[in-house]
């Protein structure tokens, strides 16, 4: 199957970097307002004999598994059928809509919160797959690289907005007659809408052609043959590729999970200081992305990949050595300058490497792998917690998987980076 033109369809490119900006708006509420509403509100007295950052800790591993779980079947189905953006379209809906079952449950009904919340990641994580399983049909070579690097930074523009509309519905809570967990579970509504109605314009564009004239006759079959183009790439190419990204992402995705946690048990952050820090990095990480894009195709994929790596790895370093809300801040900014850069500069570099008729299963195993990855991170991360009641005694096993992550993907082992 011929790989798409770099003259592809500006509504295409558009719906698709859309996809980033509307799904943000998910994410950035739950690492704010949600990990809040759960740490502060439903399990504020250890309902379930634990504190509430073990419990959104274990919450973040259950949907992690679940996600690992559901995507290669979900991913090779799509693959099979031609149903990508069909998949993805449902993934959103579940996601979203579980977004605003959250929002009508009351907090104590704890069960129900808890299965929304990670209803509501996977639905987010299945849909990624799909929304990066689309990538290859829309853009080739640097292009791939400008657009997922545009698609990132449109994420963190409409998270940030997101979340400033979510933040100033709470603010005025009192002027709406609403009490503050009410007034959360309104913002809810906020984070669920966003999501679905940005999504639209995707359902409603043609996001590339990804036919192909062989496939297997089921699902379980369609991975057999996916394994098999696998294993033709070599070990230095695709498989080096994704191990090295699921070890990173997981680490990444893990740590971005807990970064607001660490926030609200360390610092003591009300919920307005966090959604402030998270706006701050939400618009340095915009600009941030988008030199990143531009680093990988000026210069390499390794070599932007290694820039970000080396600030993740400082980052997670220096957030064991914080003291002060001012030296939180700094951190936050150095975050914010790697935080989207290697998760775009991964994406576009898989794509490049995707078979042609198995992007689905491609995604999907990258999914699996960064979810068990991020799985196995936030279960270690939650018992340190537990055991040793320091929120960042964990850190330790962010490093170490970032680190391990970083050598797969390192100078001497670059050209599994295209």
């Amino acid at each position: 199957m011929p790989r798409p033109s770099n003259t592809c369809d500006r509504r295409a490119r558009l719906a698709w970097v859309l996809l980033d900006w509307a799904a943000s708006a998910f994410s950035t509420i739950l690492i704010t307002l949600v990990v809040a509403y759960v740490e502060r509100v439903v399990f504020a007295d250890a309902a379930w004999g634990v504190p509430g950052g073990v419990v959104w800790a274990w919450l973040m591993a259950t949907a992690m598994l679940a996600s690992a779980v559901l995507t290669p079947f979900l991913s090779a189905h799509a693959d099979r059928t031609h149903a990508h953006k069909r998949w993805l379209m449902i993934a959103t809906a579940c996601g979203a809509g579980a977004s605003l079952l959250l929002a009508a449950v009351p907090p104590t009904a704890r069960l129900a919160v808890a299965a929304a919340i990670v209803l509501a990641a996977v639905g987010f994580d299945i849909a990624q797959v799909f929304t990066g399983s689309l990538l290859p049909r829309i853009a080739a070579g640097p292009a791939a690289d400008r657009l997922s690097a545009a698609g990132f930074a449109a994420g963190y523009l409409g998270g940030g907005l997101a979340l400033i509309l979510a933040t100033t519905l709470v603010a005025s809570r009192e002027s709406l007659g609403l009490s503050a967990p009410d007034a959360l579970r309104a913002s809810f509504v906020v984070m669920g809408a966003w999501w679905l109605v940005f999504s639209l314009p995707a359902a409603c564009t043609r996001l590339g052609d990804g036919r192909s004239s062989e496939h297997a006759a089921t699902s379980t079959g369609e991975l057999l043959a996916f394994a098999r183009s696998l294993a033709g790439h070599g070990p230095g190419d695709l498989g080096r590729m994704l191990v090295g990204a699921v070890l990173v992402l997981g680490g990444v995705q893990t740590a971005i999970a807990q970064f607001s946690s660490l926030a609200l048990e360390e610092f003591h952050l009300d919920a307005a200081a966090l959604v402030r820090l998270v706006l701050l990095v939400q618009f340095v990480a915009l600009p941030g992305a988008l030199f990143m894009g531009w680093l990988s195709t000026r210069w390499s994929r390794s070599g932007a990949l290694g820039v970000c790596l080396a600030g993740w790895l400082a980052t997670i370093g220096l957030a064991a050595l914080v003291k002060t809300p001012t030296q939180l801040t700094a951190l936050a900014v150095l975050l914010a300058l790697v935080l989207g850069g290697v998760q775009s500069v991964a994406r576009a570099a898989i794509a490049a490497l995707a078979p042609a008729g198995h992007f689905g299963a491609t995604f999907g195993l990258l999914q699996v792998g960064t979810k068990l990855a991020g799985f196995a991170a936030s279960l270690l991360f939650g018992a340190a917690y537990a055991a040793t009641g320091d929120s960042r005694a964990g850190l330790a096993v962010l490093f170490v998987q970032l680190a391990a992550g970083w050598w797969v993907l390192g100078p001497g082992r670059a050209s599994c980076v295209p």
